[in-house]
């Protein structure tokens, strides 16, 4: 069983954002999307969500079309974590994230645990009793990081995969969170959860990734191991960049080096 996308093609005023996108997200990885500005990444992955109807094509959840699931059966099985989550109430963090609770029924003291749990899990149990309304941009991404956690913590019946969708989720941290997020994720794979990220760092695709799905235009124009996609040929092509491709000294991934782009770009390092 598999998030699976077949032919999605989605157009808005006459221009396909999404062209005949097929791929599948399976339960214990993590795929990464690439791709530049504009590219649909974050289209797709709305349409993955159920924000946005293809306007052909179709999206499958473990084999079941994905309109033929009740909205709380759904989200058993899907969590999304949005570029932006806008919230004007003064909800707590722990409100916040115990709305991820909401999909499994009436609340009790259990989901308030899970709620507790999550927001340790995203490192932001410290404030649970702060108004959402008063907290930074980074800090209101991993307390929504941490809705979907709950969303997603209780198991399913014979142990259904399910889905993580999270759309840049880097955007808002610093250097530290970034990696602890991406981590996070990763960890989550041994829960039968299959990771989708939209992503601009290709190092951090490459580090976390086990697959990379490279866009372009709304096309998919690679889907492989990072050592396959990021090759030097593929990332000029869709990012306009020349670059040089080499082994990390440290891990099993490669390290994406940007090559000067003109006489007056980037300084040599000393």
């Amino acid at each position: 069983m598999s998030l699976e996308a077949h032919g999605l093609r989605l157009i808005r005023n006459g221009r396909a954002l999404i062209d005949g996108v097929s791929f599948s997200l399976h339960p214990g990885e993590v795929l990464v999307i690439l791709g530049a500005n504009g590219a649909g990444k974050s289209t797709l992955l709305r349409c993955l969500s159920g924000e946005l109807t293809p306007d052909a094509g179709e999206i499958r959840l473990n084999g079941v079309p994905l309109g033929r699931w009740s909205a709380a059966d759904c989200a058993r099985r899907r969590a999304t974590l949005p570029q932006q989550s806008p919230l004007s109430f003064p909800f707590t963090a722990l409100e916040v994230a115990a709305m991820g609770r909401i999909p499994h029924g009436d609340p009790g003291a259990s989901d308030t645990r899970i709620a507790v749990e999550a927001l340790a899990a995203a490192e932001v149990a410290h404030l649970a009793e702060r108004r959402y309304t008063t907290l930074s941009g980074g800090e209101r991404q991993r307390v929504h990081l941490a809705r979907i956690l709950a969303q997603l913590w209780t198991p399913l019946p014979d142990d259904e995969p399910r889905y993580l969708l999270l759309d840049e989720p880097t955007a808002s941290l610093d250097l530290a969170h970034q990696h602890a997020t991406l981590d996070l994720a990763r960890r989550w794979t041994d829960r039968r959860i299959g990771v989708l990220v939209v992503l601009h760092d290709l190092n951090l695709a490459a580090q976390y990734g086990d697959r990379i799905a490279l866009m372009k235009a709304g096309r998919l124009l690679a889907v492989d191991r990072p050592q396959v996609v990021l090759e030097p040929a593929n990332i000029e092509h869709v990012f306009g960049l020349p670059v040089r491709v080499i082994p990390h000294p440290e891990l099993d991934c490669p390290l994406v080096i940007a090559r000067q782009a003109s006489a007056q770009g980037f300084r040599a390092c000393r």
